[in-house]
């Protein structure tokens, strides 16, 4: 069996790397922490880097990397995969897969906290760091055609544990650490990304930065909003350049060792204890379901 630290970064392909760059860092306040003509690497905060774009004619997320707890290694992840079947490409930075529905898994080396790292972010000094970060990359969810299917081999394969179920096969949650979540999986008869996560650190933080990404010109198909499965607060940023929406939140349940899982029904209180429920187009990626946002043209009531 192996075993997870946290989630490490997503990396995306993109179009246009210079107009992608330009959004995570201007509208939604990352900053480069290395660059080349084909690839840039952004940080959250002090962490090397939380989300990598690379230039590709396919645009979307390629992978998702994890930090292997540092009781493990690579050779240990490459011998867990040998020994669970599972087709792999090993370099010297990470052991790269796919799950059962063809989403990219990475295992990254445990990263060491050290210098500012291992201080609270509000206890560190810098000289570079913009006022008003996000406090973290938090998890990322997909829709999927098969719950059990996924479920199963992210317990047994990726190294995650079953957090919560939204009934019996709607949907399921996993995590890694306290957070209620890193990961999960919806039923909807789809493949698809569906959201990239941000801890925001504090409600204060909400309308500051929804106004600020209003301002450019996004658009919030749902929220803000409270979940009853998670608890936390949150809103969804439409980005078709990335072929997913950002979730942006606050305030998630923390978990301890001794959680149990639950079966949340799968009724509105799970998904929002108040606020709207999601219209239709936001489990939808076509392009007239984006254009239909922007107008706001369709609603839960279709």
């Amino acid at each position: 069996m192996i075993k997870l630290y946290d989630i490490d970064h997503v990396k995306f392909g993109v179009h246009d790397l210079d107009a992608s760059q330009h959004a995570w860092e201007v509208e939604f306040g990352l900053h480069a922490t290395e660059k080349n003509p084909n690839e840039v690497k952004l940080a959250v905060n002090y962490e090397p880097h939380s989300i990598i774009i690379e230039k590709s004619n396919d645009h979307g997320i390629q992978y998702t990397a994890y930090n292997l707890h540092p009781d493990f290694s690579l050779d240990d992840a490459e011998k867990h995969l040998k020994e669970m079947g599972v087709d792999y490409t090993r370099t010297d930075d990470a052991v790269d897969f796919v799950d059962p529905e063809g989403h990219g898994v990475a295992f990254v080396p445990y990263r060491a906290r050290t210098g500012q790292d291992v201080y609270p972010i509000a206890s560190r000094h810098t000289s570079t760091i913009r006022p008003g970060g996000y406090r973290k990359l938090g998890h990322v969810n997909y829709l999927v055609k098969d719950v059990d299917k996924m479920v199963d081999f992210y317990v047994n394969v990726v190294g995650q544990q079953l957090a919560d179920r939204l009934g019996a096969n709607a949907g399921a949650f996993m995590r890694v650490g306290a957070d209620h979540h890193v990961n999960a999986f919806v039923n909807t008869g789809q493949s698809h990304l569906h959201h990239v996560a941000f801890d925001l650190g504090d409600w204060g933080m909400i309308p500051k930065t929804f106004d600020h990404l209003a301002q450019h010109g996004r658009v919030f198909p749902w929220g803000p909003v409270r979940h009853g499965i998670g608890g936390n607060l949150a809103g969804y940023v439409r980005t078709p350049e990335f072929d997913c929406f950002v979730e942006l939140y606050v305030d998630m349940e923390q978990l301890d060792d001794l959680h149990v899982p639950r079966e949340f029904p799968d009724d509105r209180h799970s998904s929002s204890v108040w606020g709207m429920l999601p219209p239709r187009s936001y489990f939808r990626f076509d392009e007239e379901s984006i254009a239909a946002e922007r107008e706001s043209l369709r609603s839960i009531y279709e």
